[in-house]
């Protein structure tokens, strides 16, 4: 195979090519019935590429995790389009992944069965490797809960505890990394029968999970995850609420991933054999379950029309209820739990 550098690229040809992924969406449903991803690629020449990328079989298209994996595409179509360059997926397709990070096993990722692999191929995802070392800078967006700050959007690797069905357009998931937020994470609380997941597991583990809000095109993905898979969930957005009780503030954090694909937002399932899994297993077993006890005010109120039906966040005003007032409440309403924070 020959492959071109990005900045030798002409309208109306087919090429083979290496890049250094700059920006990605993971796949996600197109208005027709195909799966589209979105990359955007750099190579040693400094000249970006935007590729549309269109697949009937989600797992056809490259399997990247995060911004710096290098992929090597196949059969890739070069067009014009509005004076600017880029590629789309021609007959014949083809990619592999491998992660960025200098030092990590080369080992490709794709679907397909049978791909060709040479020692030159080895050279050039090694090359790429050292250049984007000293030419791009780390993913800014992938942080820790412990470092995550209000009205903020960012990358998390996390493990799914719990999920269930909020409505048709909202689905919680239930989630940790093994650090703890800087503010008390709110919590939607739902019948014991709904949630999937271990009770007594994510009971133990109340002190360090979130709970996560999907809307709209995520909801069909959040569905289909199994509970103890790990995951990387890409732009999610995080909002500070204030309430009122007993003269007193507290603050609680929301976690949103909302509606649409734009600055790559979506979930992506991680294998166990990624390097980032291989770091969340260690903090999750060096995590600290008991510290920071929190005790739980559960608040009470009419839905919020900004949310899903059904859905009541906490917000200033709003009077402190008794568990066992809460129980007997609507079964079909879904309350928000504020957990204050902890004395110093």
């Amino acid at each position: 195979y020959i492959y071109t550098p990005l900045n030798q690229l002409k309208g109306g040809t087919i090429v083979n090519v290496y890049g250094v992924v700059k920006f990605f969406k993971p796949p996600y449903l197109s208005k027709g019935t195909d799966y589209c991803s979105v990359v955007t690629i750099v190579d040693q020449t400094n000249v970006k590429l935007t590729c549309l990328l269109f697949s009937g079989n989600y797992e056809a298209l490259p399997i990247i995790y995060k911004n710096g994996d290098i992929v090597r595409f196949h059969r890739l179509k070069i067009q014009v389009y509005k004076k600017e360059t880029q590629g789309i997926t021609s007959s014949g397709f083809a990619s592999l992944t491998f992660e960025g990070t200098l030092g990590a096993p080369i080992i490709p990722r794709t679907s397909s069965k049978y791909f060709n692999f040479t020692t030159e191929d080895h050279k050039m995802v090694e090359a790429l490797r050292v250049w984007a070392s000293t030419h791009m800078s780390p993913s800014w967006t992938l942080l820790k809960l412990c470092d995550v700050q209000p009205m903020q959007y960012f990358d998390l690797t996390c493990q799914l505890l719990g999920k269930a069905e909020v409505d048709g357009a909202s689905f919680l998931l239930k989630v940790w990394d093994g650090t703890r937020t800087p503010f008390p994470s709110w919590r939607v609380l739902i019948q014991d029968l709904v949630l999937e997941g271990d009770l007594s597991h994510i009971h133990r583990l109340q002190n360090l999970t979130i709970d996560i809000l999907v809307y709209d095109n995520h909801v069909h993905v959040a569905r289909s995850l199994k509970v103890g898979s790990f995951l990387r969930i890409y732009s999610l957005h995080t909002k500070l609420q204030s309430m009122n009780s007993e003269n007193q503030t507290m603050l609680s954090l929301e976690f949103h991933l909302h509606g649409g694909t734009s600055y790559g937002r979506g979930i992506r399932v991680l294998p166990e054999s990624n390097s980032d899994v291989d770091q969340l297993k260690k903090d999750l077993e060096s995590a600290n379950l008991t510290a920071n006890q929190h005790s739980d005010v559960i608040c009470q109120s009419e839905p919020d029309d900004s949310f899903p039906n059904g859905v009541s966040l906490c917000r200033p005003g709003w009077s402190a209820v008794a568990r066992s007032r809460l129980t007997a409440s609507s079964a079909s309403q879904v309350h928000a739990i504020l957990l204050p924070q902890p004395p110093e």
